[in-house]
């Protein structure tokens, strides 16, 4: 779906902060209106044509930028998790002596 026609289903306001988009040339600045893939493929989704709207370059661009911190954030605290279970646990040294149970020593 293109610019155009996104505009006539939803209108010159940016889905993400509801202020007026510019439509004219040269496309590509901050103000300009982009196509927001609302659930992204790069993410796991699938592109739908339904998951489409209209967002500045700037709140498209942040967003982006957002998502791709906490991403980051994320894998960072799992791997900090990791690293703590791991400390936690304790060390293998090798085979240990067999331990007689109580019950089968005669």
């Amino acid at each position: 779906m293109s610019v155009k026609a996104l505009r006539a289903t939803f209108g010159p306001l940016c889905h993400w902060c509801a202020l007026p988009m510019d439509f004219n040339e040269p496309l590509g600045r901050p103000e300009s209106a982009t196509v927001e893939h609302l659930n992204d493929a790069t993410l796991g989704s699938v592109r739908k044509q339904a998951h489409r709207r209209l967002a500045h370059g700037a709140c498209n661009a942040a967003r982006n930028a957002f998502r791709q911190q906490a991403e980051n954030q994320f894998k960072a605290w799992i791997a900090e998790r990791v690293a703590q279970a791991d400390a936690r646990q304790p060390r293998e040294a090798g085979p240990q002596p067999a331990q007689d149970m109580p019950h089968e020593r005669a």
